[in-house]
């Protein structure tokens, strides 16, 4: 099962998203989202395991915002 942490999940239309990491560069991903806690939700598809995902992501970032992993 592949979980992120719930804090990197917005609302985005009618679904949900988050950032990913590929090439130092934020990535808009639409993703379909299963059960939830208050720490982490598990992703029923649109990412990959692996794939770092952003955590808390500010008003700043944007599909394409270069950024840097800490």
């Amino acid at each position: 099962m592949l979980q992120v942490p719930a804090s990197a999940l917005f609302r985005n239309g009618d679904g949900w998203a988050l950032f990913s990491i590929e090439k130092k560069r934020a990535r808009l991903r639409e993703v379909e989202v299963g059960h939830r806690n208050g720490l982490s939700a598990e992703i029923l598809k649109g990412i990959s395991e692996g794939e770092v995902v952003i955590a808390h992501p500010d008003d700043s970032v944007r599909d394409g915002s270069r950024v840097r992993p800490r």
